[in-house]
């Protein structure tokens, strides 16, 4: 009898922890599926009440679709913006190259040496004693 009355402890036991556990599976909160599908079945099942919170909630909605359109309009100028400069600095590298050429072969072409052999095709002779000075009295 002593045994019997041990073994029906453990069983109340194990019986009182299963009904706890099943207490507390069926309090906890059940996920909801969260998505468009369940949204638009809550707007329609709501009927009037669903539109008018929609409608209420519309030029909130509004202002975040005209916040969002202004957002993708500066982010496609800042891009252009950003081509542009690149492509600027660019052409600025371009003519600079351009004049550094264009400079050092006017330096060249502006020595004196250089400019004795374009004299010399049209028949002028580069002087071989240096000038001299005339003075008069007055």
């Amino acid at each position: 009898m002593i045994e019997n009355n041990g073994i029906d402890k453990v069983a109340k036991k194990e019986n009182i922890e299963q009904a706890q556990e099943q207490e507390v599976a069926e309090a906890a909160p059940k996920k909801r599926s969260i998505g468009l599908g369940n949204l638009l079945g809550k707007l329609d099942s709501a009927g009037e009440s669903g539109m008018k919170r929609l409608l209420f909630n519309m030029p909130f909605v509004l202002f975040l679709v005209f916040l969002a359109v202004l957002h993708i309009a500066n982010n496609h100028m800042a891009e252009n913006y950003a081509r542009r400069i690149t492509r600027t600095e660019k052409e600025v590298k371009q003519l600079r190259w351009r004049y550094m050429t264009t400079a050092s072969g006017m330096m060249q072409k502006s020595k004196q040496s250089e400019v004795a052999k374009v004299v010399d095709a049209q028949g002028l002779k580069e002087l071989r004693i240096p000038p001299y000075k005339i003075e008069t009295n007055d």
